[in-house]
């Protein structure tokens, strides 16, 4: 019996795995791989760099105000009274969205992360090229270097497919400069046909070359902290995933059970029935897991047979949904007979302490439990309160 397809985890960081390698598999994955828009709020790495992040987007905002400020003082600048009304407009949008960035943290989730930076980018890309149709020929082609700092700041933020919408409006706008430049004979036509080029090199085909790279190795690190067997999160992917979990226990005032779950006399299973069976009653095992633990969790994979999911709810539900797992967990497997021993230490009150310390107690706590389990003939569950 072959083993079956690893379960999907769902969580955030969640990575879709590349089909194949080279260059058409790569480029066809950049296009048509879903982005990921949570991976730079939950990463590790990344977490102490979210008011940096903040701070870039408020300055890029207002680089974009002062230009406009500076070119309503300069003849180059917008002339009538719509146009420069239009344009105090836009500056005060601008103002509105500094000011949003500043006190308001990106939003946790994918979906209200893509909308904050999908957002952003638009803002950018409309407010930009209104004011610079408004400009002298020559102003609003210099100006379309400001398209540059909005396709940096896409290339980290937003999925290749609204890069490319991205860089198909700043096209479309830099021709247009251009062609206004070339009707005004501010400049002869071989320096005004160079600078456009120039131009759309800067903000197009960079960009594109960086997101491409940049996708693929957040691919990569994404996968490095998932199990390759069964999809769940290895210990670093744990780790990795409680920050969050225990911040909306907390703001929720909710319960956290760390779990420690171990297959009984695992190495018979493998013995009598084949190491394929033993795959699939881990990967069995695994999709049974996820689903039982619910959307919130993190379940992983931390030994050969040995699983750990973190979740949050009540004390009671908590406690209902760790005692049903031994039954739960063998009706759900029918490659082999199967047996479960669970551990489990619930923190009823998370507080303001270290993520890991608490958890890691929790879970030192959870194994201890398990084993007792384990020494009462297993396929049972065994709790404690910290």
């Amino acid at each position: 019996m072959r083993a079956g397809r690893p379960p999907s985890s769902a969580g955030p960081g969640d990575p879709t795995p590349l089909s194949g390698s080279g260059f058409r598999s790569s480029l066809r994955q950049w296009i048509f791989g879903e982005h990921d828009y949570a991976w730079i709020l939950y990463h590790h790495s990344m977490r102490p760099l979210h008011l940096p992040i903040r701070l870039v987007f408020a300055a890029n905002t207002f680089l974009f105000g002062v230009c406009s400020a500076l070119l309503l003082m300069s003849p180059y600048g917008p002339s009538g009274t719509v146009a420069v009304t239009w344009v105090l407009i836009v500056m005060v949008a601008q103002l509105a969205v500094i000011a949003f960035i500043l006190r308001v943290r990106i939003p946790v989730g994918a979906h209200r992360a893509r909308y904050y930076f999908v957002g952003f980018a638009i803002f950018g890309d409309v407010g930009l090229a209104s004011v610079l149709v408004l400009y002298n020929p020559l102003a609003g082609a210099f100006g379309c270097a400001l398209f540059v700092l909005n396709s940096a700041l896409c290339t980290y933020f937003i999925s290749s497919r609204w890069l490319l919408a991205h860089m198909g409006f700043a096209a479309v706008i830099i021709v247009y400069t251009v062609w206004r430049l070339q009707e005004s004979r501010s400049l002869d036509t071989y320096a005004t046909v160079a600078g456009g080029l120039v131009m759309i090199a800067a903000v197009c085909a960079v960009p594109i070359a960086a997101h491409v790279a940049w996708t693929l190795l957040s691919i990569d690190a994404r996968q490095s902290l998932r199990d390759p067997l069964t999809g769940l999160h290895n210990r670093r992917g744990i780790d990795a995933s409680l920050e969050p979990l225990w911040r909306a226990a907390r703001a929720g005032g909710t319960a956290i059970g760390a779990v420690v779950i171990d297959v009984d006399k695992f190495k018979r299973i493998n013995d009598t029935y084949g190491h394929d069976v033993g795959d699939l009653v881990l990967q069995q095992m695994s999709a049974r897991m996820v689903g039982l633990a619910g959307p919130t969790a993190v379940v992983g994979r931390t030994g050969g047979e040995e699983f750990t999911i973190v979740l949050t709810g009540t004390v009671a539900d908590v406690v209902d949904r760790v005692t049903s797992l031994p039954d739960r967990l063998r009706d759900a497997i029918d490659s082999a007979p199967v047996t479960v021993s669970v551990g489990a230490a619930v923190i009823e009150s998370p507080r303001d302490h270290r993520v890991d310390i608490a958890i890691r107690h929790a879970l030192r706590a959870a194994d201890a439990r398990m084993y007792d389990a384990k020494r009462s003939g297993g396929g049972r569950a065994f709790l404690s309160s910290i």
